[in-house]
């Protein structure tokens, strides 16, 4: 369950979350699978393989959303535009348009998706309490939108937006690079550099220290830092983006461990318990730090809270 991302939205004022109303909101959208016609169905199914919804820790609350989609390539649909527009022109002797040619297509789709295979994924989604943060194990704008409008649905309301700080990450990250990064963060061996003026200016280093003349020289042109692979305080290992995402997440052996020590009889539901309890208090104290070293959230209202 350990997460592997990191998309981070801040509420707007405190929220008052709590595990039943959360199982309500919920229940209102579960999972089930497509029907013939339908392309891609999206629900809630139990984190924890009970009945139940939400797995709660405490104020902190861990969902899971299922979504089921209908595997139809384009290629196909095309094949088989092709084969029954042909047979149209030469049956009545006449060139189809472009709009009859996508009615032809939509009338193809909806022919084909009763036969077509489906596939699913998950996507974990953590509620935190103490701090009003909604965090995705995903970094996929699209499904995590999707994972919050379902949110809201449910809850009727859902004041949210990415999270955003005093200072730039990119900012903060060029500095790092230029200079060294603080206590407890450590640059490791990969970076993104971007020219702001021209988006087609991309250096990528890979497996190099990065405390070197090469990046030096490449900050003086102007370049700054858009992702960074660091290291924080040898527990987690993470590449931290300009949007303040988290991308390729990985986790000490000790923590590991940890979690693996105080479940010997490999029960799945204590094994849930054992790793949220642990990364969450783990990526609880990397976030809090990283906002601190971004010099605050961007929103007084938020920082206020």
């Amino acid at each position: 369950m350990w997460f592997k991302a990191l998309r981070i939205y801040q509420a707007r004022t405190a929220q008052p979350w709590n595990s039943e109303k959360l199982q309500e909101a919920l229940a209102t959208r579960p999972f089930r699978h497509c029907s013939s016609q339908e392309e891609m169905t999206a629900g809630w199914v139990s984190p924890s393989g009970t009945e139940a919804l939400v797995h709660s820790q405490g104020d902190h609350w861990l969902l899971k959303l299922k979504i089921e989609e209908k595997i139809l390539p384009a290629s196909v649909v095309r094949e088989h535009l092709q084969d029954k527009a042909e047979e149209i022109e030469a049956t009545e002797n006449r060139k189809l348009g472009r709009k009859e040619k996508q009615n032809l297509a939509d009338e193809i789709r909806l022919d084909l998706l009763p036969r077509a295979f489906t596939r699913s994924r998950t996507l974990w989604v953590w509620l935190d309490g103490q701090n009003h943060r909604i965090l995705m194990d995903n970094t996929t704008d699209k499904l995590c939108e999707q994972a919050l409008n379902l949110l809201r649905e449910g809850l009727g309301s859902l004041p949210v937006v990415p999270l955003s700080t005093q200072l730039p990450a990119s900012q903060v990250m060029t500095h790092w690079l230029d200079d060294q990064p603080a206590s407890g963060v450590e640059l490791l061996d990969s970076c993104e550099l971007r020219d702001p003026e021209d988006d087609k200016a991309v250096v990528r280093i890979k497996g190099q220290a990065l405390a070197g003349e090469e990046i030096k020289q490449h900050l003086a042109a102007g370049k700054r830092a858009t992702q960074l692979r660091l290291n924080w305080q040898d527990q987690v290992t993470f590449t931290l983006t300009d949007a303040l995402i988290l991308k390729s997440l990985s986790y000490a052996d000790e923590l590991l461990e940890e979690a693996e020590d105080v479940n010997p009889d490999q029960d799945p539901l204590i094994a849930l318990d054992a790793e949220f309890i642990l990364m969450s208090n783990t990526l609880t104290a990397l976030i809090d730090q990283l906002i601190a070293l971004h010099q605050g959230l961007s929103d007084p209202q938020l920082a206020d809270q």
